[in-house]
């Protein structure tokens, strides 16, 4: 587990912490003060109520929580005691993809780890209601991509999340990732507390939310957010004209993500959002083959089928990111792209390379975790 920093996160867990507080006042509160929590708490009432979104009531909140640290200190320390990490958006561990959205969670609470090679991840979310349809399409297809070798991230909600977390772990080697819309300390909904255990043990669980937040509605957008945030595509399986998981959806397409769809029953209320998703332009996609095909990242395949053992050294599975190797075309034409070019952005890179943008954003997520090239303001790279 990564200890806390006490000199940037215990001001940071001070800010989050004082009554009242949620993160995106905290993200504009940090983003007036230059990122700096201490500046936040150190300035005055009148200032911190002029930042937008704030006000005179959550100014004084936080003036209170500046004249109180222990119950920083009383979080981190209950953190740890549960194995929980404590992720500013500096700290190694903290996931990559998320540093380059807008809103990146000031502060993280990771049970578990999220990985290097977690880039290459596909959000699969839907009903919490799912049929007997819904969830068995959902676990096939999430257990097929956990095989390829694709971490499959949900919400850790009943129905379509639970049984693409379920799914998941079920492939050999399969690792899933769960955000919650809760803290770590209040797990919703409780009967899925086994199933957190092993996406922790498999994966990661995240949350923005201090340990004993409760499950209030207007936390899953922020939550759904971050599912867009960290996978390459969002697939909906079983969604009614009001699920959240549209929500997700529309939050991947502004991002530029893939978007896709199962396709439900016609007569079926609880698919007219996945469906009406497939009349907006999403990728539809019937198994886990058409959502790797949609991803086009070279060397990321299904498995194949097992057969009669054959003498003979066994062959390396795909190889997807990792430590740089001969023959890792993807990152050494993303590199060579940005030889002697200064900083260029993804749809630059994806020109000059001639991969599709998930490949590129994957290299890119590759080749900075290897310290081989830095970002810049604007979503755009240059060799380190």
């Amino acid at each position: 587990m990564l200890p806390v920093d006490p000199d940037r996160l215990r001001p940071l867990l001070r800010l989050l912490l004082a009554p009242g507080m949620h993160s995106a006042a905290a993200a504009r509160l940090l983003r007036a003060f230059g990122g700096d929590a201490e500046r936040v708490l150190a300035a005055p009432r009148e200032g911190l109520a002029r930042v937008p979104g704030v006000g005179p009531a959550l100014a004084a909140a936080v003036a209170e929580a500046a004249a109180t640290p222990a119950e920083a200190d009383r979080e981190a320390a209950r953190a740890a005691g549960m194995g929980v990490s404590l992720l500013g958006t500096g700290d190694p561990g903290y996931p990559l993809p998320l540093i380059h959205t807008f809103d990146p969670p000031p502060l993280l609470y990771v049970r578990g780890a999220w990985l290097p090679g977690d880039v290459v991840a596909v959000a699969v979310v839907g009903s919490r209601r799912a049929s007997a349809y819904g969830t068995l399409q959902a676990g096939r297809l999430a257990r097929g991509l956990a095989a390829a070798g694709v971490t499959v991230v949900s919400g850790l909600a009943r129905g379509v999340d639970t049984a693409a977390h379920r799914g998941a772990l079920a492939a050999p080697g399969g690792r899933t990732v769960a955000v919650l819309g809760s803290g770590l300390a209040r797990p919703y909904p409780a009967e899925n507390l086994p199933l957190l255990e092993e996406a922790a043990a498999r994966g990661a669980v995240l949350s923005e939310f201090p340990l004993d937040t409760p499950p209030h509605p207007l936390n899953f957008p922020r939550r759904n957010r971050v599912l867009a945030a960290l996978a390459l595509a969002t697939v909906v399986v079983e969604a009614s004209e009001s699920s959240g998981s549209l929500i997700t959806a529309h939050l991947a397409a502004e991002l530029g993500k893939d978007v896709a769809a199962l396709p439900g029953r016609v007569d079926a209320p609880g698919s007219r959002g996945a469906n009406g998703l497939l009349k907006e332009g999403a990728a539809l996609v019937e198994g886990p083959e058409d959502v790797l095909a949609l991803l086009e990242i070279p060397g990321l395949s299904m498995p194949a089928p097992p057969g009669p053992a054959l003498p003979g050294p066994a062959l390396p599975g795909p190889a997807l990111l990792g430590p740089a190797l001969p023959g890792d075309r993807p990152a050494d034409r993303v590199l060579a792209a940005l030889e002697g070019e200064g900083a260029l952005d993804c749809e630059s890179l994806a020109a000059a390379t001639g991969l599709p943008g998930p490949a590129v954003r994957a290299a890119l997520a590759d080749l900075e975790v290897r310290g081989a090239v830095h970002p810049f303001p604007g979503g755009r790279f240059a060799r380190a």
